[in-house]
């Protein structure tokens, strides 16, 4: 891809800290108000506190919205379905991008969106994560009631496991690789490398390139898959989604500048999730302040659960 260079110097600000320019709010925007009882909202710009329905209002001139997760987190993904049913409420046209789902089985999808299959032939065919029907169910009804248009962004996660051994895709399988990959070794790498130490068999530098690779082909498929659907709706106004593990858009890194390198100009918000088990915690105030525009505090899970899905790095943020 020919990057112009003004683009390469911007992603360059992007990655080293400086992350976008916060959607702004008005004063009345910023009261210091708490959002719910088990979810805290702050604007990581100003460290305001936020009510769901100012959120809402930063977020109406959005093209796409990160929901940047832990993917078992019960109050986080609660909080994610009232973001999503704010925006219809308020009168937006929404669509639903989701790192959950895969390229290969958008048909099935569509299909059981629009009634053409059950839910049982949906979930026998489409793979679902194994807190499917605790975290991402409620989301998938909704979009089925209300019509919402929804992406399976992922790479099909049998591609990304032959990738992290040094093998090539098969064949059959080349048309869900994304058009163009990226794998600098950039403020990406670096996290990336932070977040696998202490991971068995990850030491060497050879593996640990290949477990990279992997990870941003998730990335630039879910770039991808967001880049063509705005593309394709270029005359609608549509505010999409997307539902990842925060690795993949904290910081402004991952999915969210490879969604930039394709569309320099979207209108990006970039939302992060941290659990914690007090939501005046100073230390995670400050933590939080660099990662995203806004961040939203969960209370910790009393339970644990099994792991929603097998990923290289073992970690709730990533996959």
């Amino acid at each position: 891809m020919n990057t112009p260079r003004l683009l390469i110097f911007s992603l360059i600000l992007l990655v080293a800290g400086t992350l976008l320019p916060a959607p702004l709010l008005s004063q009345e925007d910023e009261q210091q108000e708490e959002a719910s009882p088990s979810v805290k909202i702050e604007n990581s710009r100003t460290g305001a506190t936020l009510e769901l329905a100012e959120l809402i209002t930063a977020l109406s001139s959005s093209d796409v919205v990160f929901l940047g997760e832990n993917h078992d987190n019960d109050s986080g993904h609660q909080f994610q379905m009232q973001v999503i049913e704010g925006l219809v409420d308020a009168g937006h046209a929404v669509a639903i991008s989701m790192e959950q789902f895969e390229r290969d089985v958008q048909g099935v999808l569509n299909d059981y969106l629009n009634g053409r299959v059950t839910e049982e032939e949906f979930l026998e065919a489409s793979r679902p994560w194994g807190n499917y029907q605790k975290h991402y169910r409620p989301i998938i009804e909704f979009a089925k009631e209300k019509r919402i248009h929804t992406i399976a962004a992922n790479i099909p996660r049998r591609m990304a496991a032959r990738v992290s051994q040094g093998a090539s895709p098969a064949v059959e399988d080349q048309v869900f690789l994304p058009r163009q990959q990226f794998t600098d070794k950039d403020a990406y790498w670096d996290r990336f490398e932070q977040s696998m130490v202490g991971h068995g068999g990850t030491d060497m530098e050879s593996m640990m390139e290949l477990y990279f690779e992997s990870q941003c082909l998730k990335d630039d498929a879910m770039a991808e898959s967001i880049s063509d659907f705005l593309a394709a709706n270029s005359h609608t106004k549509k505010i999409v989604v997307h539902l990842c593990g925060s690795f993949h858009s904290d910081f402004g890194l991952g999915t969210v500048s490879r969604l930039l390198r394709r569309r320099p100009l979207t209108q990006v918000s970039v939302l992060t999730m941290e659990p914690t088990e007090n939501l005046d915690d100073k230390e995670t105030r400050n933590a939080l302040g660099s990662r995203s525009h806004f961040s939203f505090w969960t209370v910790e899970n009393e339970t644990e659960e099994e792991p929603a899905e097998d990923d290289q790095t073992s970690s709730d943020e990533s996959s």
